[in-house]
C-alpha cells in the first residue's frame, strides 16, 4: 500500500513540474494578449462612414419663404377644391396624370372624423339626433366643429403627443401622470403649441407647481437623452445617430450633437426632500425632485448656427427651437398632424427632415407651416383645415371587402407608397386606444364607473405588457418609435376570447340595446339597424339585416343580442378607419 502511494506521489510531482514550467513560459504571452485586448477596448477605431455619408458641399433644409406660397388655381372634373389644401393636391395630381377618388359618403366621413379627432366611433344617437339632422351642405363642417369642442379631443391627442414625448406615468421624483396631465391641460385649453414647447424646454422648479418639469425629469435631466428627444420630436431629425460618431447617412456630426447637448449643461434634477414609504413590506426612501438650471453654465450651439439673446442654456434652446426662422419647427408639427390624419406625411418618414428626403408637396408643406404660424400655432386650426378638405374626404383606396386576411406591415407600407399623391384615402387600422375605447362606446361602457372598463386616457402609461393596449401596438415609450400597425394572431384572439370584449357586450342597464328596446320602444328590425349604426356607423345591407333577423328569430334573449354585437365587433370593418 505504501509503495503504491509512493508511486502515485511521484506521478503527481512529475505532473506538476511541467505544468509549472508551462505557466512560466505562457504567462508572458497571455499578458501580451490581455494588454492588446485592453488597448483595443480603450481606444476603438472611430467609424468614418466615408462610403455612406453624403458627398459634396453640405446642404441645409431651406428656410421658410418670406411670403406664404400662392394658392394655385385648378379644377378637375367633379373635384372642386374645398380649401387651399385641395388646390395644392389637385395641382400635383394633374401633373402626374392622376385622378382623385370620389367623395366618401356621410356615414364614412362621420366615423373617420370622429376616430381621427376624438379617438372613438360616434354613437347611433350622435348620428341620428345631430349629424343627419343638419343640412347636407353644412353637415360635415358642423360635425368637425362639434368634435373639436369635445372633451375626448384632449384625451385622444394627449396619447398622440404622449408617444412623441415618451410620457410615462411614473417619473421618479414627480407626481403620478404629471406630464400627461400637463399635456392634457394644454390641449384642453388649446394653448399655442410653441408656448407649451417653450415651457417644457425652459422649465425649472418643482413638478407639483410646475408640471412641465416632468418633461426634463422623464430623462433624469440627462443631456444626451433630452437632445435626442428634442431634435427628433420638434425638429424631425434622427440626431441620435450622431451621438457617438458622425451621422452615417446625413451631414450631422458628433460635434453638432455635442453642441446641442451643451444647452443642457448646468441643468440638473436634485432632491429637495425625501419621504419614507413601505411597499410590500420593504422600506423605500422616496425622493421629491426639482429642476434647477444655471443658465450661465450652458454652452449650447444650435444646429443651424443661429444664436439667441436668451443665452446658450435651456432658455436659449427653447427660443431657438420655437422661433419662426427655425426651418424645422412649424413644418415638423404640421407634418405630424397631416400624417396622423392622412396616413402618410408630406415628409416621409416623418422623422427624416433632410435635404436628401424632399417633401412630396413642398409648397403645401410651407403653406401649412406658415398658416400654423399666422394662427398663433393653433393645432385645432390645422386639424380643422385638413378635415374640411376634399382631399381628406375622398373614399379609401382599398375596399374593406377585398382586404387580404393576411394583411401585414409590409402590405401597409406598400399602400403608403401608393398613397403619396393623396389620390384617395388610405385604409388605416385603428390604434390600440381607438379599438379599446370604441368597444366601450359601442357597448355603453365608456366613462362607466367600473374599473374593468377604464378608458385609455385613465390608464397609466406605458400599459402593462400583457394588457389589451400593448397587444394592439402600444409601445413601452422607452424610445421614440412609430407603432407597429400590422395585425396578428394575438390581436385576433384578444377580440375573440378576451375579457374586455366579452364582458363589455353583456347586457346592463345603460346598454344602448336596453335603451332602444325599453325607452325608444324599437322593434327587432329597428334595433338591428341601430346596432349596426352604433358599431359600424352604417346601416345594414339587406343581406346582413336578413341574416341578423334569422339569428334573433330563435328568441329575444339577452344572450342573442350580446352574441350579435360580439360578432359585429369582431369584423375587420370595425377595426379599420375607412
Amino acid at each position: 500500500m505504501k509503495a503504491t502511494e509512493s508511486r502515485q506521489m511521484a506521478v503527481d510531482k512529475t505532473a506538476v513540474r511541467p505544468t509549472f514550467h508551462r505557466l512560466c513560459r505562457v504567462l508572458p504571452l497571455v499578458a501580451f494578449f490581455i494588454s492588446a485586448t485592453w488597448t483595443l477596448a480603450e481606444d476603438p477605431p472611430i467609424p468614418t462612414f466615408e462610403k455612406t455619408r453624403p458627398k459634396g458641399d453640405r446642404k441645409f433644409f431651406a428656410p421658410l419663404p418670406a411670403e406664404k406660397p400662392s394658392v394655385p388655381e385648378v379644377r378637375m372634373g367633379v373635384f372642386r377644391p374645398y380649401n387651399p389644401i385641395d388646390n395644392f393636391i389637385l395641382t400635383a395630381l394633374k401633373e402626374n396624370k392622376k385622378r382623385p377618388k370620389r367623395q366618401c359618403n356621410d356615414w364614412d366621413f362621420a366615423r373617420r372624423a370622429s376616430l381621427d379627432l376624438l379617438g372613438v366611433i360616434p354613437t347611433a344617437a350622435d348620428i341620428a339626433d345631430r349629424y343627419l339632422k343638419w343640412k347636407k351642405d353644412e353637415r360635415r363642417g358642423k360635425w368637425v366643429d362639434l368634435l373639436l369642442a369635445q372633451q375626448q379631443y384632449a384625451d385622444h391627442w394627449t396619447t398622440f403627443w404622449g408617444d412623441l414625448l415618451r410620457e410615462k406615468g411614473r417619473i421618479r421624483g414627480a407626481p403620478r401622470n404629471a406630464l400627461k396631465n400637463y399635456i392634457h391641460k394644454c390641449l384642453q385649453e388649446n394653448r399655442p403649441y410653441d408656448r407649451w414647447v417653450r415651457e417644457m424646454l425652459a422649465s425649472e422648479g418643482r413638478p407639483m407647481q410646475k408640471p412641465e418639469t416632468a418633461f426634463i425629469l422623464r430623462d433624469r435631466a440627462d443631456a444626451a437623452d433630452l437632445t435626442v428627444t428634442v431634435t427628433q420630436t420638434f425638429l424631425g431629425m434622427q440626431l441620435k445617430c450622431a451621438q457617438c460618431h458622425d451621422h452615417p447617412f446625413d451631414w450631422w456630426t458628433k460635434d453638432e450633437f455635442d453642441g446641442m447637448a451643451a444647452f443642457w449643461r448646468g441643468t440638473q434634477a436634485r432632491a429637495y426632500k425625501r419621504e419614507t414609504v413601505f411597499r410590500r413590506g420593504n422600506k423605500i426612501n422616496n425622493p421629491f425632485l426639482e429642476v434647477r438650471s444655471r443658465q450661465n453654465k450652458g454652452k449650447g450651439t444650435f444646429l443651424t448656427g443661429v444664436t439667441s439673446d436668451q443665452g446658450r442654456g435651456t432658455r436659449g434652446l427653447a427660443d431657438l427651437v420655437t422661433r419662426r426662422d427655425n426651418p424645422f419647427f412649424a413644418r415638423v408639427a404640421v407634418n405630424r398632424l397631416w400624417k396622423k390624419m392622412m396616413g402618410i406625411g408630406l415628409v416621409n418618414p416623418q422623422d427624416n427632415f433632410s435635404p436628401r428626403n424632399k417633401p412630396s408637396h413642398p409648397e403645401l408643406l410651407d403653406w401649412l407651416a406658415m398658416e400654423f404660424i399666422e394662427h398663433n400655432y393653433d393645432l385645432k386650426h390645422i386639424l380643422r383645415l385638413i378635415a374640411n378638405s376634399m382631399t381628406y374626404q375622398q373614399t379609401t383606396t382599398e375596399h374593406l371587402a377585398r382586404i387580404g386576411r393576411r394583411r401585414t406591415e409590409a402590405t401597409d407600407q406598400a399602400d403608403i407608397g401608393q398613397g403619396a399623391l393623396y389620390n384617395g384615402m388610405l385604409l388605416r387600422r385603428m390604434s390600440a386606444e381607438q379599438i379599446h375605447d370604441s368597444i366601450l362606446v359601442a357597448t355603453g361602457r365608456y366613462l362607466a364607473d367600473n374599473r374593468r372598463f377604464t378608458p385609455s386616457i385613465q390608464v397609466t402609461y406605458p400599459p402593462a405588457p400583457r394588457s389589451f393596449l400593448r397587444a394592439f401596438g402600444c409601445t413601452d415609450r422607452e424610445t421614440l418609435q412609430e407603432r407597429n400597425t400590422a395585425g396578428g394572431i394575438q390581436q385576433a384572439l384578444t377580440l375573440l376570447n378576451g375579457d374586455l370584449i366579452n364582458d363589455a357586450v353583456m347586457m346592463h342597464q345603460d346598454h344602448p340595446i336596453e335603451y332602444w328596446r325599453k325607452q325608444r320602444r324599437f322593434n327587432t328590425n329597428q334595433t338591428v339597424e341601430a346596432l349596426f349604426v352604433q358599431v359600424l356607423t352604417r346601416q345594414p345591407t339587406q343581406r346582413e339585416r336578413a341574416m341578423a333577423l334569422r339569428f334573433l328569430a330563435g328568441g329575444q334573449r339577452d344572450s342573442s343580442w350580446e352574441d350579435l354585437q360580439w360578432a359585429l365587433l369582431n369584423t375587420r370593418e370595425f377595426q379599420f378607419i375607412r
